[in-house]
């Protein structure tokens, strides 16, 4: 098994999804074609089944690829689609057809779903087909640490979409306002926190501004554990060991800010009002997945821009990667023809279609993401400094990868994290956390 050291990795590291569902719910069908799936058609046309988990806007883009992808092959291959826009029921489609031997050619997967996949076989090592199509492939291309959550046993298992971090969405408008100076690089979770309580307002005995919004997923917390000086998993991530000094210690800023009125306690807002958007609070953590959803809630009321993390008290950043990419069923009827499928949607061609052009997330290719900060640059559209984005996994990434439990450990982290705020003290949290995780471990 990989192991995970969640120590920074330099220069080598730089990806999505779990924070955001796609912007529609349900399922929308795409029928290009009309076979079963890996089947060919009465003219000798083969029929690849392409499932994906993408917001409107992003099927647009992948439907574009796919139409690129059928004409370079002459007509020799075509592609039906599903994207399913929800994330839960694109995973309950997924795993219910896994489980009915009924998988489709080609899917969209996360990085967090390398390892229960590969042991159950849903997904196809592919490192023999990587190995034999280098050349056009250049895996060197993929920032080395989304191809190492593909890894699982020292086998490849998907080829890179998008791989995203965090940071925090500043309004710009509101610091300058109130003369606070904007955060630089060298800050701080302390500045942070200090920051954030600068910008609290209340009118008549009611809070009606924040200094900032918390996030507490997963994922990104793990990095954050990190930055100062706390573990998740074991390094052979085997066990839970999450509840340590260092990560009580952490929870605890949390909770403070939140008692403080610097962040805002569990059901503080107003209920369809996004803070940041709506000026409620001043900054606002999120991903590098969210510009474009930020520019289009924000319109243009208000000046905004990205910084990169607070520093930990280990004095790194202590940033948490994940991100998607597609792989090929166990059951895939023609592999041949489901890898040029993969080729092409994790092709620089594809990733400026589907990423640069859209300025969204960060591509899977560190070539396409410096094409990205150009495009992005040159479009005068906020954030000015998305770069960070792409600076922070060079600089600041952490060893990271998702055992093989990942899926029910989110789930526990879920119903424990929600009660911060709410009357959980963050002890208790991560020793149920730890508890509950080590337990399922042992029954499995």
């Amino acid at each position: 098994m990989t192991k995970s050291t969640l120590t920074p990795l330099g220069t080598t590291l730089l990806t999505r999804r779990t924070l955001l569902t796609a912007a529609a719910a349900g399922a929308v069908g795409v029928s290009l074609a009309a076979c079963a799936p890996g089947g060919t058609s009465g003219t000798g046309t083969k029929t690849l089944k392409l499932w994906s988990d993408h917001s409107t806007e992003e099927l647009a883009g992948i439907k574009q690829v796919v139409a690129d992808f059928e004409k370079a092959q002459g007509g020799s291959i075509k592609v039906e689609i599903l994207n399913i826009a929800d994330g839960g029921q694109y995973y309950t489609k997924l795993k219910t057809a896994a489980v009915g031997n009924n998988l489709p050619d080609v899917f969209y997967v996360r990085t967090f779903d390398t390892a229960p996949f590969a042991t159950k076989t849903w997904t196809r090592p592919i490192d023999d087909l990587i190995q034999r199509d280098s050349t056009e492939v250049v895996p060197d291309d993929f920032w080395a640490a989304q191809t190492a959550q593909f890894t699982y046993e020292d086998k490849v298992y998907a080829l890179p979409y998008d791989f995203s971090n965090i940071g925090v969405y500043i309004n710009k408008s509101m610091f300058e306002a109130e003369g606070i100076p904007l955060p630089d690089a060298s800050w701080t979770w302390d500045d942070y926190y200090a920051t954030a309580a600068k910008f609290v307002k209340k009118e008549g005995g009611k809070q009606t501004r924040w200094g900032t919004t918390l996030l507490t997923a997963d994922w990104y917390m793990l990095g954050v554990f990190a930055s100062n000086g706390g573990k998740v998993f074991s390094d052979d991530l085997t066990q839970c060991v999450i509840n340590s000094s260092e990560n009580v210690a952490t929870l605890q800023a949390m909770l403070d800010a939140m008692e403080a009125g610097a962040a805002p306690l569990p059901n503080a807002t107003p209920a369809g009002v996004d803070p940041f958007s709506g000026e409620l609070a001043a900054m606002y953590i999120m991903g590098s997945f969210a510009t474009t959803g930020v520019r289009a809630s924000v319109d243009g009321k208000f000046d905004w821009d990205v910084a990169p993390l607070p520093n930990g008290s280990t004095g790194t950043r202590g940033v948490s990667c994940a991100g998607g990419g597609w792989s090929i069923a166990g059951s895939a009827g023609d592999v041949d023809a489901s890898w040029e499928l993969v080729k092409a949607l994790a092709s620089p061609a594809a990733q400026e279609i589907l990423i640069v052009e859209p300025t969204r997330s960060v591509p899977g290719r560190q070539s396409s993401a410096e094409q990205w900060a150009e495009q992005a640059a040159a479009s005068n559209e906020p954030p000015a400094s998305i770069q960070i984005f792409v600076d922070q996994m060079k600089t600041d990434a952490i060893d990271v990868h998702y055992p093989t439990f990942w899926q029910d450990f989110q789930t526990i982290w879920g119903n424990q994290i929600g009660t911060l705020g709410a009357g959980g003290e963050p002890a208790a949290i991560l020793a149920n956390v730890q508890d509950e995780t080590n337990k399922l471990i042992a029954r499995s």
